[in-house]
Parts: structure tokens; C-alpha cells; sequence
């Protein structure tokens, strides 16, 4: 069995708002306030990030492919627009 790493929890966590970001869309478009709340979650997300890979627990190029998945989740938790 093979060790987690600090990489594969972030993706995790990323999953899980993906997750909360498409259950709110769905139930509850109008609630932007939950929407907020998640896109500031992603914010400490990429936060913890940046702290990681200054203090050396994840590369640079982990650090790349992380933020690219948090760019896609500020994309996923924008409001769309109707009409």
C-alpha cells in the first residue's frame, strides 16, 4: 500500500469542493453566499499551497499541477448567469 502524500490530500480536498460547488448549483443556484463561502475555502486551499512549497513538502511541479486543479475550481464555483 502506498503512503499519501500531502499532493494526493490536496486533490482530495479539491474533489470535495468540486463535490459541495455541484450540489450547491444544483439545489441551490440562488445561494451565492454558499458559493462565496466555498470559493473563499479554495483561496485558503491555494494559501496552504504556497506555504507548502516554500517550506519545501511539495515541488514545484506539484505545486503547478495544484494550482491549475484550484484554477479550475474557481472557474467551477463562479455564478452563472441565467438568461
Amino acid at each position: 500500500m502506498s503512503k499519501t502524500t500531502v499532493t494526493d490530500s490536496i486533490m482530495r480536498a479539491a474533489h470535495n469542493y468540486c463535490t459541495k460547488i455541484d450540489w450547491v448549483m444544483e439545489n441551490k443556484p440562488e445561494d451565492t453566499g454558499e458559493l462565496a463561502c466555498l470559493y473563499a475555502g479554495i483561496s485558503g486551499i491555494n494559501e496552504c499551497i504556497r506555504t507548502l512549497c516554500d517550506d519545501g513538502m511539495i515541488s514545484l511541479l506539484e505545486e503547478k499541477t495544484l494550482n491549475k486543479e484550484m484554477d479550475e475550481l474557481f472557474a467551477h464555483c463562479r455564478v452563472r448567469k441565467i438568461g
